[in-house]
């Protein structure tokens, strides 16, 4: 049964997770961050998701997106490499700079690769939890101690402890 304070705690701190993951992805490549710890902030957050709402219904609203997803950071890091090419190298760092509302921005060709690596992250590891949210799910249901023995009329009973004595 999911609780009413996980999904208070899932209303407020998932916000704040993915806030976090965009500053992370944005400084990452001057600073430490990047895709790979943005894209695991990001899967923490859905993570919280799937333990407030449960794993099928998170499957039912993202579940379709999460291999298109790591095929287009695929995409984009591979894109990345080869841009480079027309620079000069595999690789090679390409920047574009350009200037809005009186502010220079940078962006290159080292983000789009922390983009890619951030969608694989997050594909790669909401697929692997909530498959391994559904599994640990199936078992909780199959070894429930909880359900009560067939109760059993007393003709059948006899016959079963007689089976069982034979069986020992």
């Amino acid at each position: 049964m999911i609780e009413i304070y996980l999904r208070l705690v899932d209303y407020i701190l998932t916000p704040v997770l993915v806030m976090l993951a965009i500053m992370r992805f944005l400084r990452g490549h001057d600073y430490p961050g990047g895709g790979f710890i943005a894209g695991l902030t990001v899967a923490a957050a859905i993570e919280l998701h799937i333990l407030a709402r449960g794993a099928p219904e998170v499957r039912k609203q993202m579940g379709s997106y999460l291999l298109p997803l790591v095929g287009v950071g695929l995409l984009a890091a591979v894109s990345a490499a080869l841009i480079g090419l027309y620079g000069g190298g595999f690789f090679k760092g390409m920047w574009l700079e350009f200037y809005f509302v009186g502010l220079k921005f940078k962006v290159g060709t080292p983000q789009l690769f922390d983009l890619g690596v951030m969608l694989v992250v997050i594909g790669m590891a909401i697929t692997f939890l909530l498959n391994l949210s559904e599994r640990g799910s199936d078992e909780i249901e199959e070894q429930d101690p909880l359900l009560p023995e067939p109760v059993l009329p007393p003709g059948q009973a006899a016959n079963r402890a007689a089976k069982e004595a034979d069986l020992a």
